[in-house]
């Protein structure tokens, strides 16, 4: 009777001690991004997805932004200045890159505004392929609290692949505009 007590509170030892290591080797390798509030004399940058399908496979996907440019970081720049708000000198527009995640997991950072997506990053049936801007310190952009984020739900097992969009600043159309 007494081994088998020794027996249980060695393993539940164990494997409390199995469970902490876990809980700090997760933390440690936490690569969560933070919010970064854009500037209030800065435009808020806007962001919208158009995707179409490939003509060999996949799909290629257009990320259409205003007030934001897409560039790769500046080589020899501090971290200091990664975690801030860079600006394109050219336009005076926020600078940075944006991050890529299909199914909520991060694929890529994206430095232009086309991308080909392979037909092996997706399941049959539903999928998302969600983009967010980011700085070059990977803090992903706000406004009025809320993420820049743009988010396509698509099915290829019916005849509209887009089956629903959520943009939470979205680009709008010249026709958009002018009404």
């Amino acid at each position: 009777m007494m081994k088998v007590i020794i027996s249980t509170v060695c393993l539940t030892l164990l494997l409390r001690l199995s469970v902490g290591v876990a809980q700090v080797q997760t933390m440690a390798m936490d690569h969560s991004h933070l919010p970064i509030a854009v500037p209030a004399e800065i435009p808020v940058p806007v962001l919208s997805l158009a995707l179409e399908q490939d003509a060999m496979s996949g799909y290629n996907l257009t990320i259409n932004t205003q007030n934001y440019v897409l560039t790769p970081p500046p080589a020899g720049i501090s971290m200091n200045a990664l975690m801030s708000a860079q600006q394109d000198p050219k336009t005076g527009m926020l600078a940075g890159h944006a991050h890529l995640y299909i199914n909520g997991v991060k694929i890529q950072r994206v430095y232009g505004q086309y991308v080909h997506l392979p037909t092996t990053l997706f399941s049959a049936g539903i999928n998302t392929i969600s983009v967010t801007l980011n700085n070059h310190g990977h803090m992903y952009w706000s406004a009025q609290d809320k993420k820049i984020v743009a988010t396509l739900y698509i099915n290829d097992q019916v005849d509209e692949l887009i089956t629903y969009r959520f943009e939470s600043f979205p680009v709008l159309s010249k026709l958009a505009k002018n009404k």
